[in-house]
């Protein structure tokens, strides 16, 4: 058995033995080379060594015991554990002092409170009946989609314009948080941009996904995330802190084919992301950070964002919205054509 098998056993036997023993008994007692030398001091030497010799010994009988491994073993473990309570308390405190005064805890009631039994009641199965899939083929992986857009549009760091125009649909909706939308390619686009010089380094980590429907509806898809990055650039909250951070989140997505270019696309997405934990780890004053005055989504009780019967169908605001921006851009579009006329024909 090697040495490196046997770190206790002594590795060589050609080793001397007294190589382990302390300076002041290494001195030869029969060296001729002393000038001076008694018997007594030769007496002395050797019983030095002797006394040594059997030191050795039986450490190494302790060593071999079949119960010293174990009980290295159980200090090494002791050891560790002591050290992280230590470093995590360590950490709690670091927190604590980052975060400055917080509010003190309350305990949880006894009971189920009186209150809570007279307020209104909700029952959400009004719901069930909207959620049943369509049937249909399933052969497209939509799954497999939202993972490859996501990753070109914000992870690879390849031509980010070009991936929105072939991902994103014409008069795609996006809902944020306090209820805010957004509609069109040319407003993702714009605040796509804004998060990349915001957080340069950002990366988007997909934790799973989850997509329900048919090649003929499309597909409706869960996907929960975890961002994070570095804010070097002024952001929607504030001005650059050059902190890191990191927050999660939840987007539940529309994806159909696009009936004129036969492209799978985003045709809507609805997200909602721990932005208070954002705010709190740049550092930056809740009040001063730009949003409504309170969160103006609509309840949307016994209606799904996504309804999936008798076919896939957004929430009707957002359906409105989307026909407004059709609406918006034709108009748009018209107005051009008749300004280009007027420049030719005066």
């Amino acid at each position: 058995m090697s040495r490196l098998q046997q770190p206790f056993l002594q590795a060589d036997k050609e080793v001397p033995v007294h190589d382990v023993l302390p300076t002041t008994c290494l001195r030869d007692p029969c060296s001729r080379q002393e000038t001076v030398s008694t018997t007594a001091s030769d007496s002395d030497s050797r019983d030095c060594l002797l006394t040594n010799v059997k030191g050795v010994g039986k450490l190494q009988e302790a060593l071999q015991h079949p119960f010293c491994l174990p009980l290295v073993f159980a200090s090494g473990l002791f050891l560790g554990a002591f050290a992280f309570v230590a470093v995590h308390q360590f950490a709690q405190q670091e927190l604590a002092f980052s975060v400055g005064e917080t509010y003190p805890g309350v305990a949880p009631p006894a009971a189920v409170p009186a209150e809570y039994f007279a307020a209104k009641p909700l029952d959400n199965s009004c719901l069930i009946h909207n959620l049943k899939v369509p049937d249909g083929p399933q052969t497209f992986d939509a799954c497999e989609f939202v993972i490859r857009s996501t990753d070109e549009v914000w992870n690879l760091r390849g031509d980010v314009a070009a991936a929105i125009e072939k991902y994103f649909h014409e008069d795609y909706v996006n809902a944020g948080s306090w209820g805010r939308r957004g509609i069109g390619k040319k407003a993702l686009l714009e605040a796509v941009l804004a998060e990349m010089r915001a957080f340069p380094d950002i990366q988007i980590h997909i934790t799973d996904c989850i997509c329900r429907g048919n090649d003929i509806d499309g597909y409706k898809c869960a996907m929960p995330d975890i961002l994070d990055g570095t804010n070097v650039g002024p952001s929607a909250y504030g001005p650059a802190t050059g902190k890191y951070a990191r927050w999660t989140g939840l987007i539940e997505s529309l994806v159909q084919k696009n009936a004129k270019t036969g492209q799978w696309q985003y045709v809507a997405e609805w997200g909602v992301h721990d932005e208070w934990a954002l705010i709190q780890q740049l550092g930056l004053d809740f009040s001063k950070v730009p949003h409504p005055v309170r969160n103006t989504e609509p309840l949307h009780d016994c209606q799904p964002l996504l309804s999936s019967h008798p076919t896939m169908q957004m929430d009707y605001i957002d359906e409105e919205n989307m026909q407004a921006h059709r609406e918006a851009v034709a108009s748009a579009k018209h107005a051009s054509l008749r300004a280009g006329e007027f420049e030719k024909h005066p």
